[in-house]
C-alpha cells in the first residue's frame, strides 16, 4: 500500500507592519483559523509578485526539514481535514522570526503550528514584517479509500460560495506556482514517452461564468503556454481540443499525468476532490 499522501503549501504575502513583535522573544501559539487567515488574506494581491515567489523558495528549502517531519507525524495523529489549516509567519527584515501563529481549531494546523514553534531564524526576506503562510491539510483515510477521484466541476452562483471556494484553494495555488519552474524544465528537457504534462487555470465567458480547465501543453516559449483545451464543460466561448495560449503568469495549477494513470503535481485537483465548502 502506497504511503498517505501529504499536501502542503506555501504562500507568500506583506504584512501592514502591525505585527512588530519584540526584539528578541518569537510570540508563538494558536489563534482561530479566521485569524490566521486574516493575516494573510490582508495582502494576498502580492502572494503573485515575483519578489515573493523568488523568496518563499528560499523561506520552504529552509524550514522543509521540520516541515516535512511535522507532517509525517501529524498527518498519523489527526483525522482528515476538510478545510485547510494555515501557519503564518512574521518575519523581520534581518530574517528573525517575530511570530509564528497557527489555526489552533484545525487539529493539523494545531499539530504542525506547535512542532514549527522552535523556528527562530530563516533567510531575511525583501522587507521587515515580511509574511509567509504554510497551508497544510491531511487526506490520508480519503486516499486510502479512493485511488484516482474523477474531476468534477463545482458549480455556484453564490460570491460566498466563490469566495470560500477561493480561500481555500489559495495554499495550494501557491504551492504549484513555487513547483511549476521544476515542473517547467522537466517538460523542456523531454517527458518519458505517454507522459503528459498540463496546466490548469480559471477560464472565462463574457458574462462572467468561469471554469477551471486543465490545458495539454505543447509549447513553452517567451512567458506563454500554448496547449489543447481539455475539457470546456460550461463556457460557451471555449471547446474542449481547441489550441489555446495563456501568459505562464496565469496558471494556478500542474499536472504531469503517467502512462499507467497516476499523477505527479496536482496540488489544487487533489483537494478540490475531498472539499466541501464549510
Amino acid at each position: 500500500m502506497s504511503p498517505p499522501r501529504i499536501i502542503l503549501v506555501v504562500l507568500s504575502v506583506l504584512s501592514c507592519g502591525e505585527f512588530d513583535a519584540p526584539a528578541v522573544q518569537v510570540q508563538a501559539g494558536p489563534v482561530p483559523d479566521k485569524e490566521v487567515s486574516a493575516v494573510l488574506i490582508q495582502s494576498r494581491d502580492k502572494r503573485t509578485g515575483n519578489q515573493a515567489r523568488q523568496y518563499e523558495e528560499k523561506f520552504y528549502n529552509a524550514i522543509d526539514p521540520l516541515l516535512s517531519k511535522a507532517m509525517t507525524t501529524c498527518t498519523a495523529k489527526t483525522p482528515d481535514t476538510v478545510w485547510p489549516g494555515s501557519i503564518a509567519f512574521i518575519i523581520a527584515k534581518d530574517g528573525r522570526v517575530k511570530r509564528i501563529m497557527w489555526s489552533g481549531d484545525i487539529p493539523m494546523g494545531a499539530c504542525v503550528g506547535e512542532k514549527l514553534r522552535s523556528i527562530t531564524k530563516v533567510p531575511p526576506p525583501p522587507e521587515d514584517n515580511w509574511v509567509e503562510g504554510v497551508g497544510v491539510a491531511n487526506h490520508s483515510a480519503a486516499q486510502k479509500r479512493t485511488k484516482t477521484p474523477v474531476d468534477r466541476p463545482i458549480i455556484s452562483n453564490s460570491s460566498n460560495d466563490i469566495n470560500a471556494l477561493d480561500k481555500a484553494i489559495a495554499p495550494y495555488v501557491a504551492k504549484a506556482r513555487a513547483t511549476y519552474p521544476q515542473a517547467k524544465a522537466r517538460f523542456q528537457a523531454g517527458l518519458p514517452q505517454g507522459y503528459q504534462f498540463s496546466v490548469w487555470l480559471y477560464l472565462y465567458d463574457p458574462d462572467g461564468t468561469r471554469e477551471g480547465s486543465f490545458i495539454d501543453v505543447k509549447k513553452i516559449a517567451g512567458g506563454r503556454i500554448t496547449g489543447t483545451l481539455s475539457q470546456a464543460d460550461m463556457l460557451k466561448t471555449y471547446k474542449a481540443g481547441q489550441t489555446i495560449t495563456i501568459k505562464e503568469s496565469d496558471i494556478q495549477n500542474w499536472l504531469i499525468l503517467r502512462p499507467d494513470g497516476t499523477e505527479e503535481g496536482n496540488y489544487v485537483g487533489k483537494f478540490l476532490d475531498h472539499y466541501k465548502a464549510r
